[in-house]
């Protein structure tokens, strides 16, 4: 892991949290919850509150062992409370806090085919269902408050899932050491961070569609893309990107980008209308 530059604040980070469109949780070492955000009360109802065994509640029967190994670990399979979205994949990792020890997990669900879609008449993709479940009120999810900050620190410390958030001209303000990782930036993260985001797309009609979808708060799901490795040559790097964006007064104030290593990287990549051809 390499070094925060500088962290996300306050504000960001409890946006960050609170709204991601994936499921994140603080668990204890034992695995009892102890935070949850809003998508992660959509996947597992009731099992994100706190003290539920979230292991077991995911089905997870070998988090004796990841836990013993104390590395992070991606894309194990989970299963879900929501009928609609029963299945994905759990992301993991260990850290202690003021002395306590806790896992912090990232929970990406299954869709049928992405947001964007490349083509109209689609009717509404299940990756669109599900972000409008996330975004949908709810008197019974109470935000994860100030109190929280240092294990929300921790998550973007800990957690192996990319973390960015971009601002409103496309520059990366906030990385984590797992996106730093990605693009091959950890023995240089300047050379990424505070930077534009259109460098590390391998398709870049991909990022020009996406970097319009951002300042309209249209929500990028479930979407398989390819990252450049810059230590690599810029190979190719699948992943699966879960994005929305906190606007206010029709201002982009940054995005909310969890990106995951894909777990079929040999999977088709998605399109963007740019990039379908026979469009």
């Amino acid at each position: 892991m390499t070094a925060t530059i500088a962290y996300p604040s306050v504000e960001q980070f409890l946006d960050l949290f609170n709204w991601a469109s994936p499921g994140l949780i603080v668990t204890t070492a034992d695995g009892e919850v102890v935070i949850a955000n809003k998508a992660a009360t959509e996947l597992l109802g009731e099992k994100a509150t706190k003290g539920t065994d979230l292991p077991a509640a995911l089905g997870i029967n070998d988090y004796a062992a990841y836990r013993q190994a104390g590395k992070p670990v991606e894309n194990i399979a989970a299963a879900f409370a929501n009928p609609n979205f029963p299945s994905g994949y759990a992301n993991v990792g260990f850290a202690a806090v003021s002395g306590t020890d806790y896992a912090f997990w990232a929970l990406r669900p299954v869709t049928s085919h992405p947001t964007p879609a490349p083509q109209d008449g689609q009717g509404a993709t299940t990756a669109q269902s599900w972000i409008n479940q996330v975004d949908a009120p709810s008197s019974a999810y109470v935000p994860v408050g100030e109190k929280s900050v240092d294990l929300l620190k921790a998550y973007y410390d800990t957690c192996p899932v990319a973390i960015h958030l971009i601002a409103e001209d496309g520059t990366v303000e906030h990385a984590n050491w797992k996106d730093i990782a990605l693009v091959g930036a950890t023995d240089n993260p300047t050379s990424y961070v505070g930077h534009h985001i259109r460098h590390i797309y391998a398709d870049q009609p991909v990022v020009e569609d996406f970097l319009g979808r951002w300042g309209e708060d249209a929500p990028i799901i479930d979407f398989r893309a390819d990252f450049m490795d810059r230590s690599r040559d810029d190979e190719r790097v699948p992943v699966v990107i879960f994005s929305t964006a906190k606007v206010e007064d029709n201002t982009l104030k940054n995005t909310r980008c969890f990106v995951f290593s894909d777990s079929h990287p040999t999977r088709e990549r998605d399109k963007v209308k740019a990039l379908d051809l026979d469009f």
